[in-house]
């Protein structure tokens, strides 16, 4: 049964190859769900002995029988795969009693393998769904997954229907759940009563800031700005750290006005410039200027939808970004760590045009011209010396798809589909 499902899913990934191609020459990040096979295929069950998070104790298959389960092979460290989630908390919201996620935590490095590291993760990333430590890559392997991020959709009756790799999962998925949560009612063989799951995020107390992933010292006007990325705010305190204001409602959205009616969704990197404060607001995929005097945010960058393709950029208010994480201000342009793209983007703020600045797109450690070199989620920015490149730097976007970091973390892989991450 193994040897045949292992033939069947290696089938799958030759599929997968197929798809990176037609990725690669497209620039795209959507893919299209891959049926595995018309004849049943039972799902391999989890192993025992490994250890689960946002659940009371290990899951089974078979105890989940009746219900549609999808399997996210992820990694927290993995841009693609947290490009996934809004995708995934989309479905569990629209099939809160027929489906159930389970996040499959295969590990790209060695600190992720620890189960500490991943509670941590899930409370960042704010999922609701049963989580597996797959430390020793055994699920991964049992289902010959190939790429971050992979997922897998079972049937109520515990058998393989589908499989999709790399972003833009919500369509595909939601066409095929729907069709087969539908089919499985009308046979009286699904099973809509909701799991009562005990979340790691109710073991801890609620704290004054939750995961800022941004502090900045402001010498200057001697001032602390704090990213308070989880509660979707900016926190303002004095060098001592004694809170000043709040920018932001703390609520999810992209509203533009006054401190109390601004809306925020997880922003990490800061910039100051006098009375201004810029700010990446990351899973807007945006840029904001704060008004320090007149205290109100505006909107200065990106639509707040996602780029689904690489681009060269234009007017700032026009274009799509790929997570923004982090600024620096010089000589009146902004630098931009844009780590969806593995670039760096510089917007003018004077012409209001963005554009990339360094990085071919390819996700890799590769030192060269401007338009050259390869980068890796970039999720800060610096400045040492002054830099003024040639314009034969300035580099053209190449639509390229991630591989996986160094072969002394990773062994360096194949190429895989999608904008995914990939695993030899």
């Amino acid at each position: 049964m193994m040897q045949k499902l292992r033939v069947i899913l290696s089938g799958l990934a030759l599929f997968l190859v197929i798809g990176f191609l037609l990725y690669q020459s497209a620039g795209l990040r959507r893919t299209s769900m891959i049926p595995v096979s018309s004849a049943a295929q039972e799902a391999p069950d989890f192993p025992s002995g490994m250890e689960w998070l946002n659940t009371g104790g290990p899951l089974s298959l078979k105890e989940l029988r009746g219900k549609v389960v999808l399997l996210d092979f992820w990694t927290y460290c993995c841009i693609n795969c947290m490009h996934v989630i809004p995708d995934l908390k989309k479905l569990e919201t629209k099939y809160a009693d027929e489906l159930v996620v389970i996040g499959v935590h295969s590990a790209k490095f060695s600190t992720e393998k620890e189960t500490q590291n991943i509670r941590e993760a899930i409370m960042r990333y704010e999922l609701v769904h049963p989580v597996v430590n797959d430390r020793d890559m055994r699920i991964w392997d049992a289902y010959d997954v190939h790429a971050w991020p992979t997922l897998i959709l079972i049937d109520p009756a515990g058998n393989i229907v589908g499989a999709i790799s790399g972003e833009g999962v919500y369509e595909p998925l939601d066409g095929l759940i729907g069709q087969v949560a539908a089919d499985f009612e009308k046979r009286g063989l699904l099973n809509k009563k909701p799991l009562t799951l005990p979340l790691e995020k109710n073991r801890v107390k609620e704290a004054p800031l939750s995961f800022p992933g941004k502090v900045l010292a402001d010498k200057a006007s001697k001032r602390l700005f704090i990213a308070d990325s989880n509660h979707n705010r900016i926190v303002v305190a004095s060098l001592e750290g004694e809170v000043r204001e709040v920018i932001g409602s703390g609520e999810t959205g992209l509203t533009d006005g006054g401190y109390a009616k601004a809306t925020f969704n997880h922003p990490q990197g800061m910039a100051p410039d006098g009375d201004t404060l810029y700010v990446a607001d990351t899973e807007n995929h945006a840029l904001r200027a704060i008004d320090l005097k007149n205290k109100t945010v505006k909107t200065i960058a990106g639509t707040g939808k996602q780029a689904d393709r690489f681009h060269s950029g234009g007017a700032a208010g026009s274009v799509s970004l790929n997570s923004p994480w982090d600024l620096l201000m010089h000589d009146g342009s902004l630098y931009v760590a844009m780590a969806g793209f593995h670039q760096i983007w510089k917007m003018d703020l004077k012409s209001g045009e963005i554009h990339p600045f360094a990085g071919s797109g390819r996700e890799a450690r590769i030192d060269g011209p401007l338009n050259q070199a390869a980068l890796a989620q970039p999720t800060g920015n610096t400045e040492e010396d002054q830099v003024t490149p040639s314009p034969a730097d300035i580099p053209t976007p190449t639509p390229v798809t991630n591989t996986a970091p160094a072969p002394q973390a990773t062994p360096e892989p194949e190429p895989l589909p999608e904008s995914s991450s990939a695993r030899a």
